[in-house]
């Protein structure tokens, strides 16, 4: 099953554009969606950073992606060296498999968004590889079609893990709070899934829910209109996929994502998504 990312009509006729020598930002986000949805597996080594309550947290993982039936296997290179986390941990499971590769010293399994696998982190193991930030990007650009040239534009090109990268910045003026009133069997992942917007800025906003799903039927909360106010992509020529998402809200800098030794479509067997894989230590 592939999924195909959808675009307001005027700028999939931009994405036809290909022979052109110097290309806008709006035809190297097109063409970087394009590439996007060809993805079946990737291999990449994540340097994330995210500001979690007022302070930076930081992490190095290699991860191992298949896209459909979603799989993914990550092993934390810092800080936590040698932790190993599998989801789903079988065909059909709902569960992460983790091997904390230190005290308790053994294999447990957790819903990939309780609060074991989401504490100090923005997002869920079920967002890696590129189709959420994809939906999120796409989703702008149809929301602000007739004001795209004036939101979207090039900054100077720069080199990137060896790479040659185009620079586009997503800047958005109609970033706001608004006010919410929660509907029946809404949770904080519904609500941002409906809008594509973060639900840990959702939490971080409203300083009386305590966790993703504390929240009922008609409670007022504050959420963002919009996943962020800037956004700054690293676009492999090459490749025409982001090694480098850079994202600010109102306060500033919110996270960033580096995406290195990134490999397209590499070959990943079936058995290196099963905790029985030869180079595993689950």
């Amino acid at each position: 099953m592939k999924i195909t990312y959808f675009i307001f009509p005027f700028l999939a006729l931009i994405g036809a554009i290909t022979n052109a020598q110097e290309l806008s930002a709006e035809e190297m986000m097109i063409q970087m969606f394009n590439t996007a949805d060809k993805v079946s597996t990737l291999k990449y080594e994540m340097h994330k950073s995210e500001r979690i309550e007022g302070e930076l947290k930081n992490s190095i993982v290699f991860s191992k992606f298949r896209r459909y039936p979603l799989r993914v296997y990550l092993k934390q290179i810092d800080p936590r060296k040698g932790l190993e986390v599998l989801y789903p941990e079988y065909i059909g499971s709902n569960k992460v498999i983790i091997n904390p590769n230190s005290f308790p010293w053994f294999n447990f399994k957790t819903d990939p968004n309780g609060s074991i696998m989401r504490n100090d982190q923005h997002h869920s193991i079920t967002d890696s590889g590129f189709d959420h930030f994809m939906d999120i990007m796409t989703f702008l650009i149809n929301k602000y079609h007739k004001d795209i040239k004036d939101l979207v534009t090039l900054d100077n090109d720069t080199i990137f893990d060896g790479k040659q990268c185009h620079v586009v910045v997503f800047n958005n003026p109609h970033f706001k709070y608004i006010n919410y009133e929660v509907k029946e069997g809404e949770n904080l992942f519904s609500i941002a899934s409906k809008i594509k917007i973060s639900e840990y800025m959702i939490l971080e906003k409203n300083n009386k829910i305590d966790d993703y799903f504390d929240i009922s039927l008609g409670q007022k909360i504050i959420i963002p209109n919009d996943y962020a106010p800037k956004m700054i992509l690293y676009i492999d020529k090459k490749l025409n996929l982001p090694l480098v998402i850079e994202v600010y809200d109102d306060k500033g800098f919110y996270e960033r994502y580096e995406y290195r030794k990134l490999e397209f479509n590499p070959i990943i067997t079936d058995e290196e998504f099963t905790t029985e894989y030869k180079d595993y230590d689950f």
